[in-house]
């Protein structure tokens, strides 16, 4: 079904996503096993701050610049970076989130596609992206669709792991060189027992060979980020240093 675009920066901000409900506690014992069902856009409670997303894209971006949101879910990151004019290219595998942020914020000034983020090469090719920003989901604490084969939100958490290891080593493809990666995830638990998921991804950004800039969380000093970090919850900026030329003798 054919969807108009908004055409002005005043609409792109009139369409803004979901409002946030009350922020989860993801290490409380109700998570400690699945139990959200529901998978239509706007019902999950941890959404990107709007204020945190655009001070992620004024440090770290200029306008024009690429900006990937490989996780879309409402389309804050997609929202936000139209308008502060950078080209925005979001992605979700659940077709259902895509076709809203499309009806919702339109097309202007950005890219929308329905794809696997395990796939992001050969969507957008290597060295393609200025700057990454995106909220992956948190493990299975909350399933967003049924049955797609890309939804990370149905793995077990070995496997969820493994996956989000493909998903940094294709961020790090896309990224040019020295461009930045900010992840927004926290800690969950899983079967009674807390996973720490931000370290978690640490170890596997690193191992894919990305560098720590700043890692945030709720310790941090409210002068360093627009808005506070929830208990358990971490912002990780990761660079794609570029290398060296190797010295010749």
């Amino acid at each position: 079904m054919a969807t108009s675009a908004f055409h002005s920066h005043s609409s792109v901000r009139a369409a803004r996503p979901f409002p946030q409900t009350a922020q989860l506690d993801l290490l409380s014992s109700a998570w400690s096993a699945p139990h959200l069902q529901r998978e239509e856009p706007g019902t999950f409670a941890l959404s990107f701050s709007p204020a945190l997303v655009r001070d992620l894209l004024q440090t770290y971006s200029r306008p024009g610049d690429t900006v990937l949101d490989c996780f879309l879910g409402s389309g804050t990151v997609y929202a936000e970076g139209i308008w502060m004019s950078r080209r925005v290219v979001g992605m979700d595998c659940n077709p259902d989130m895509v076709e809203d942020v499309r009806e919702r914020i339109g097309d202007a000034g950005g890219e929308l596609h329905c794809a696997d983020a395990r796939r992001l090469a050969d969507l957008l090719g290597p060295d393609s992206v200025d700057l990454v920003v995106t909220q992956p989901p948190y493990g299975h604490t909350h399933k967003f669709s049924k049955d797609l084969s890309a939804d990370l939100s149905l793995l077990s958490s070995r496997d969820f792991l493994s996956a989000i290891e493909v998903v940094a080593a294709e961020l790090f493809t896309v990224l040019k060189p020295d461009g930045y990666c900010a992840i927004l995830i926290g800690d969950i638990k899983d079967r009674g027992r807390t996973m720490p998921l931000g370290f978690q991804f640490v170890h596997r950004f690193l191992s894919r060979g990305f560098s720590v800039v700043n890692l945030y969380d709720s310790r941090t000093p409210s002068s360093h980020l627009p808005v506070p970090l929830h208990a358990g919850e971490y912002l990780m900026i990761f660079q794609k240093k570029q290398k060296a030329p190797k010295r010749t003798r």
